[in-house]
């Protein structure tokens, strides 16, 4: 037993009346390798609230999946909580689908985008709260290429920044090493163009895109606004189609992120969509790379749905 696990199991109830009594939660140690403090005060506040805590570590990819599943199938748990970025938080809402089980964020990433939509800060105190009282939300759900993805699909851009960044560098630097991969690849020039088919439908429109975000939630890459109505908790997804590639363009686009204007810029295109599918134009296979949830997954092509599935997640208290 680790002693991050050792710690956590020693938090027990002492007579107290709290909400959720008993509460799962599986770590990502190498996320929370920068917030540590939060991590351990938020531990302290559940013991405080009279939770009996189990902390479960992951060892390698997909491990969080299957400690959630364990975990869900045991029936012990009131929540089962994500401790890591929003990668840890997508492995662990795969094992808790069709479980009734709600899922708890104790937010350690680089952006942590799942927790800003929720509303959760990261405040000890109010971490704690949310997830001994929080209400449970539905939120939905997407497929790409049938594997579950919660916020969102970068095609392009991102996925090569996100491919480029080794496990050291993010665990380093923090936010400074997406821009830093960032500026190299704007440094390099016009990348990708693709084809795109939106609900079974594809036109000279949806040809030579530069870049395509598929998105389940309001924010991208942390604080920063995509969508002002995109809802998480609304079924369907949000299509966000870049038409220009050139180091302007993306100049501009990141610009329009920053104050929230992206959607009304000339060379960006928004649908809501129900499947969709996106393809290389005149590039090597395997060229154009793709990230999930900030995580890299491979590369084009791919193919993505709305979920029918959804998940239950503890959001703070109104």
């Amino acid at each position: 037993m680790s002693t991050r696990r050792a710690f956590c199991v020693g938090l027990r109830t002492e007579g107290r009346v709290a909400g959720r009594k008993r509460i799962d939660i599986i770590v990502n140690p190498a996320a929370g390798g920068r917030r540590n403090g939060l991590f351990d005060a938020v531990l302290r506040a559940l013991h405080d609230g009279g939770a009996f805590v189990r902390c479960l570590d992951t060892e390698y990819p997909g491990h969080a999946t299957e400690l959630a599943a364990m975990a869900a199938a045991e029936g012990r748990a009131d929540v089962i909580v994500a401790a890591g970025g929003d990668g840890t938080i997508n492995e662990v809402a795969r094992g808790l689908m069709a479980t009734g089980v709600p899922l708890g964020l104790l937010p350690l990433g680089t952006a942590n985008v799942l927790a800003i939509e929720a509303g959760q800060t990261l405040d000890a105190r109010s971490v704690a709260d949310t997830l001994l009282y929080g209400e449970a939300k539905l939120i939905g759900t997407g497929l790409v290429n049938d594997a579950l993805f919660l916020l969102m699909v970068g095609i392009g851009f991102d996925g090569v920044v996100v491919s480029n960044i080794e496990p050291l560098q993010k665990r380093r630097f923090g936010k400074l090493a997406f821009i830093w991969e960032g500026l190299k690849h704007w440094i390099k020039g016009p990348g990708a163009s693709l084809k795109v088919e939106i609900n079974g439908r594809s036109d000279e429109q949806l040809h030579g895109i530069a870049w395509v975000v598929v998105t389940n939630a309001r924010h991208y890459a942390g604080p920063f606004v995509l969508s002002r109505t995109t809802d998480v908790t609304r079924p369907g997804l949000d299509v966000f189609l870049f038409h220009a590639g050139s180091r302007l363009a993306f100049v501009l686009y990141f610009l329009g992120l920053a104050v929230g204007v992206v959607e009304a810029m000339p060379w960006v295109t928004r649908v809501r969509a129900g499947t969709l599918r996106v393809w290389e134009s005149g590039a090597s296979p395997g060229a154009v790379r793709v990230e999930v949830d900030g995580d890299a997954v491979g590369a084009c092509p791919v193919s993505i749905q709305a979920g029918e599935k959804i998940l239950r997640l503890i959001v703070p208290r109104r």
